[in-house]
Parts: C-alpha cells; sequence; structure tokens
C-alpha cells in the first residue's frame, strides 16, 4: 500500500528549515518558492518536497546567494549550486566585515523603506538583498554569520537603549554596519562616536538616499549604556484602526479619487504612530517632562485616531476592503 505523504505546519517548518515564520511567508508571497497546500482552516501545509527545497534555498542565501537569484531554480539546480560550494569551500560566496567582495549584500527590516531599497537593489547588479525580516531577532535566528554585510532596519524611534540591541544583531550576523531609518530619536543618539557601525538616516527616504547612504562613509550614532524602561499605557489611548503593512498598502492603491486620498492619509498617519511612539517612550523615559510629554502622547493618538476613522471612511467610499 501508498504511503500517505507527509505535511507540516508552518512552526514545524520553521524549526527544519531554520527560517523564521516571517521569511517563509515573505520569501512565498514575493518570490513563490514552493506553494504549500491548505488545510481545511486554511492553515499552510509544506510536503517534504517543499521542506527539502526550502534546506537548499537556506543553505545558498547563508552563502550569499541572493534569494531572488535562486528562487525559480529547480531542485536539480540548487543541488548543483551546493555541490558547487562544497567543492569550492566552506566559506565559498560569504561576506564577512573583511570581505572584498564589491557586492553589498543587505538584510532587510522594514515595510516604508522596503519599495526604496528595492528600487536601489533593481538598479545596481552590486546591491542584493539576501532577505527581509520582521525584526532583529527574526534577522539573527534566519542568517548565520557572512550571509550579509549591511543591516537596512526602519525603526520609527530611536533611543539610547536601542543602540547596543543594534550593534548585537551586527556581531551576531557578521555584519559591517546598518543603516537605521528613524522619525523620531533623542538629540544624544545622534551624536557621531567613531567607530558604532551604525549610520541614522532621518525617514523618509527615497531610492537615491538609499544609493547615497550606501556610497558615503558612515555618520555613527553614539553608544550608551542599555536599561530597563516602564511603559505607563493610558487607558484612554484609543486601540490602532491599522497595522503598518495595512498602510503600505493602502499607500500603493490608485482609487478613482484624483486626490489619492487612501495613499496621503496614510502617509499621515504613519508619522502620527511614529510620534506617538516616541511621546510614549518620552513620558516614561523624562521624570521631569511627563506630564508634557503625556499630553503629547494622549493627543497624537487621538489624532491618529480620528485620522484612522477618515482613512476608513475614504476606503468605504472607495469599495476597499480593510
Amino acid at each position: 500500500m501508498p504511503t500517505k505523504e507527509q505535511y507540516y505546519e508552518i512552526s514545524a517548518v520553521a524549526r527544519m528549515t531554520r527560517l523564521s515564520s516571517h521569511v517563509l511567508r515573505v520569501w512565498e508571497r514575493r518570490y513563490s518558492v514552493v506553494e504549500p497546500r491548505r488545510s481545511d482552516n486554511q492553515r499552510r501545509q509544506y510536503s517534504q518536497t517543499d521542506v527539502d527545497r526550502l534546506i537548499l534555498l537556506k543553505r545558498l542565501v547563508d552563502s550569499g546567494h541572493a534569494i531572488g537569484s535562486i528562487a525559480r531554480l529547480g531542485m536539480d539546480q540548487l543541488e548543483e549550486r551546493i555541490e558547487k560550494l562544497e567543492e569550492s569551500g566552506p566559506d565559498h560566496g560569504q561576506i564577512g566585515i573583511n570581505s572584498t567582495n564589491a557586492v553589498q549584500r543587505i538584510g532587510l527590516i522594514g515595510t516604508s523603506i522596503r519599495q526604496s531599497v528595492r528600487e536601489a537593489a533593481d538598479a545596481d547588479e552590486n546591491l542584493r538583498i539576501v532577505g527581509e525580516f520582521e525584526d532583529l531577532d527574526d534577522l539573527e535566528k534566519s542568517l548565520q554569520p557572512g550571509s550579509i554585510e549591511i543591516i537596512f532596519y526602519e525603526k520609527d524611534t530611536l533611543f539610547m537603549e536601542d543602540l547596543p540591541m543594534i550593534r548585537h544583531s551586527i556581531e551576531s550576523v557578521g555584519a559591517g554596519r546598518a543603516i537605521v531609518i528613524y522619525r523620531f530619536a533623542e538629540g544624544k543618539v545622534l551624536e557621531s562616536t567613531p567607530g558604532s557601525g551604525i549610520t541614522a538616516l532621518r525617514a523618509p527616504i527615497e531610492t537615491a538616499g538609499v544609493k547615497l547612504a550606501l556610497g558615503v562613509q558612515l555618520q555613527p550614532v553614539s553608544s550608551g549604556e542599555t536599561r530597563e524602561i516602564s511603559f505607563h499605557v493610558d487607558e484612554n489611548i484609543p486601540p490602532r484602526m491599522f497595522s503598518s503593512e495595512d498602510l503600505m498598502r493602502f499607500s500603493k492603491i490608485s482609487p478613482s479619487l484624483q486626490c489619492e486620498c487612501p495613499r496621503h492619509l496614510a502617509t499621515i498617519l504613519r508619522s502620527l504612530i511614529a510620534f506617538e511612539e516616541y511621546s510614549r517612550k518620552c513620558e516614561s523615559k523624562n521624570v521631569e517632562d511627563a506630564e508634557l510629554h503625556g499630553f503629547l502622547h494622549l493627543t497624537t493618538a487621538q489624532c491618529r485616531f480620528d485620522m484612522e476613522k477618515a482613512l476608513a471612511k475614504v476606503l468605504t467610499h472607495e469599495g476597499i476592503r480593510y
């Protein structure tokens, strides 16, 4: 009797392949690396063939290949490349801090900057996006040392205690530096201190800005001690109606309205959300000005909520599901 084929849930596949669930979803959505079947309740189910393919792709990405360049290769082609890697030695194709290879491999974290970084990579053969990740922890778990040399990291707010975590990620994956795109930051964070390996750039940043950041001398930010912060949560703060991914999707919609309201409102909301987070953290960090920052936090949150309702009304008027 034929044996029943084994299928695995995404959590099991993540463990077997050492790819995070987020990376698996990105690879499927953007590169169609595998096509898992769906269960009755619409959960992803992966075959053993899918798992074997993902393991080979992960091995090649860890060796420095950009996922976009190998995503559509067949199993025979993937295995052939693995054999060439083994023949060339364990260091073949990898880029570390001391590499002289002209190709700059990028690990990308962020939604708003995603398109700009992709456009820069598409236009320059010496730039490659190795993978897109949910956060720093996801990046560290998904990549082996030497897989990338640059971390592109979008972070709405940048504080002193964020810097040790960023530096840890740089060291963990063997990158040369991290380029952090922020909207709001403490002034002292932006003081230049040579050798930190972090470049801080204020958002928004377009494709030209990405290229410039990759080609100029580092302008690192200062170091600081890590400390525990307890955040105050105001019960009057309205919950968010839309996620960052939702806003990114709405900003790309081309509606019938000539003023392109969904795109403009999504842009406004991203800035409001960033300042809301910034003032929320300042409320707890700065005891002297806690009352002022508490007022700013609440006022911004209420403004953000009103703008979310405005966006929801526009989407409904346009017949756009959300």
